[in-house]
């Protein structure tokens, strides 16, 4: 990931601070301790300013779904967010500012006391890392009214933060400002930088606003290919030029890993500097956010696969008894044929089933031969009965741990947040969605088109048997991988014949969302949506006939 940056808020505040100066602040919500909401509205126009503090994620962007980021609004609004409610709810925003070079954006306001005074108040956004916080202070006594987070001595002894301290800057980097430098300084300074990274490094350290990745694509727009023959004018009119946010062009890379206000290759366009930010913080923190949850999922999966494989071995030593049953029962019959021996603690006789050898019998003195053969008989049923019950017990243990892995597999192939908190409620753990917010979301089916046939994933329980229920009807196509864990695919066919290479696309489809993605080749089936039912209400599993195979 790349770091919010001065220059990226710099030119953030140029392209909307004619919004930001003016606007009223008509809400304010805290979704957790680190991300703030504030609804603003100037010019007839409603805006949702978001400010994240993570210490992973530090931004500031006007926010375009909050909902798509996990981003949830608590029932009770935490004290902070009463605070800032108390003093700049409904109040104008006077003015925007960013201190040069720094990763702060500043709001003033003038506020009213009780008494009917005055007063300036300023909220201060710093985007510092680990260190970023959100302060409201009286900027006319520059005491700190409150604070998103308090600094305490422990943590910092040069600059606590809190209510009632006074507000001071964080400390000032000795950099220069690169608009005021000349080809022959710059050239100076760094002609002995013959290595890229050295180059961006040495250059960022220097100057505001310029930071490694900054630099390496202002070489590399220059298209420079041998540092030793380097235009150092020319390289300093591009930073100059990029510093002065002349010709920007916000950009993604394609895998929203990087981003730039200078484009470069392998980066797609973005329409304005706000979309750039939104969209790449937008796709990391969902990323991270996926990644925890799937990983919850599956160490939750994990405990309980574990407990059902042990109960498992344990009902499969029960088995090892089928033997033993059998030798109460030959002994029981033996005593049975020998009804008229006198009773000992031990008698040897004959087995007629293993050749008539010698068999040692135990006896309870205490009572006759066939007592003692009934008690054999007894010892013989008790024991089958234990190993039926195993044997029922295993094949109830090996469904239940035919759902827990098919349900570790679906999480795993999860490509977004509404999917996996769609596995967290169907094995039970609790959703930190709210109830209210749980309630209005739809069942959202990720959908293809292949030659103007649509065809849709299920890929968990829930979206399967919307799929089959809701969204199938009995002439279209359903295709599963055969005998593995896989996404349901179901092929709309509108009543039309369905080319070979469809089908082909299809079976395609659902190899990619297979258990055996990486094998070289598989069977899938495919039948009608009608020859499909539900089987021991499970609603993942199926049973099918009619069935057709294509290998791929």
């Amino acid at each position: 990931m790349i770091n919010f940056d001065a220059l990226t808020l710099k030119a953030f505040v140029k392209e909307n601070e004619n919004f930001l100066a003016g606007a009223v602040i008509k809400k304010i919500q805290q979704a957790s301790r680190r991300e703030i909401i504030f609804h603003l509205r100037n010019n007839g126009e409603n805006r949702k300013f978001y400010i994240n503090i993570n210490p992973e994620f530090f931004h500031i962007c006007f926010a375009e779904d909050l909902q798509k980021r996990g981003v949830f609004i608590p029932d009770s609004a935490p004290m902070f967010c009463m605070l800032l409610r108390k003093y700049i709810q409904n109040v104008r925003i006077s003015k925007v500012e960013q201190p040069f070079g720094e990763r702060i954006l500043e709001f003033y306001f003038e506020y009213r006391d009780v008494l009917g005074e005055v007063q300036t108040l300023c909220l201060a956004v710093e985007l510092m890392g680990k260190y970023s916080n959100v302060i409201l202070y009286n900027y006319d006594t520059k005491i700190i009214i409150g604070c998103a987070h308090n600094v305490g001595e422990e943590k910092s002894k040069n600059r606590e933060l809190a209510g009632t301290l006074p507000y001071i800057y964080p400390e000032k980097q000795t950099k220069t400002d690169i608009l005021s430098e000349d080809a022959k300084s710059f050239e100076e300074k760094f002609s002995g930088n013959f290595d890229e990274t050295s180059l961006a490094y040495a250059v960022s350290n220097e100057y505001f606003y310029l930071t490694v990745p900054i630099v390496k694509q202002a070489l590399e727009s220059l298209n420079i290919k041998d540092l030793a023959e380097i235009n150092y004018q020319n390289l300093l009119e591009k930073l100059k030029d990029t510093v002065s946010l002349k010709n920007i062009l916000p950009s993604l890379n394609d895998d929203f890993l990087m981003f730039s206000l200078v484009s470069g290759i392998g980066y797609n366009p973005c329409k304005s500097v706000n979309s750039m930010i939104n969209d790449y913080f937008e796709f990391n923190q969902i990323q991270k956010i996926l990644k925890q949850k799937k990983s919850k999922i599956c160490t939750f999966l994990d405990t309980k696969i574990k407990k059902l494989k042990t109960l498992s071995e344990n009902q499969k030593n029960k088995l090892l008894d089928i033997e033993k049953a059998d030798n109460y029962r030959i002994k029981g019959d033996i005593l049975m044929m020998n009804i008229n021996i006198p009773v000992a603690e031990k008698v040897i006789l004959q087995n007629p089933y293993d050749n008539y050898a010698d068999t040692e019998i135990d006896l309870d003195t205490r009572f006759s031969v066939v007592q003692n053969a009934n008690r054999y008989y007894k010892l013989y049923k008790k024991t089958k009965t234990a190993i039926e019950y195993a044997e029922e017990k295993i094949s109830e243990i090996d469904e239940q741990l035919a759902v827990l892995e098919e349900q570790k597999f679906y999480a795993e192939i999860a490509s977004n947040l509404d999917e996996v908190d769609e596995i967290s409620v169907e094995i039970g753990i609790k959703s930190d969605i709210p109830v209210k917010k749980q309630a209005k979301k739809q069942i959202n089916l990720e959908m293809h088109e292949i030659d103007g046939f649509k065809v849709y994933l299920g890929k968990n329980s829930i979206q399967n048997d919307f799929l089959l229920s809701k969204i199938a009807t009995p002439e279209d196509l359903w295709f599963h991988p055969l005998n593995m864990h896989g996404a349901h695919v179901i092929l709309k066919t509108n009543n039309q014949k369905v080319p070979d290479t469809v089908l082909l696309a299809c079976a395609k489809l659902a190899k990619r969302f297979s258990a055996a993605w990486k094998d070289s080749k598989i069977p899938v089936i495919y039948t009608e949506r009608k020859y499909v039912k539900k089987a021991n209400s499970k609603l993942a599993f199926v049973t099918y006939k009619n069935e057709r195979e294509i290998y791929c």
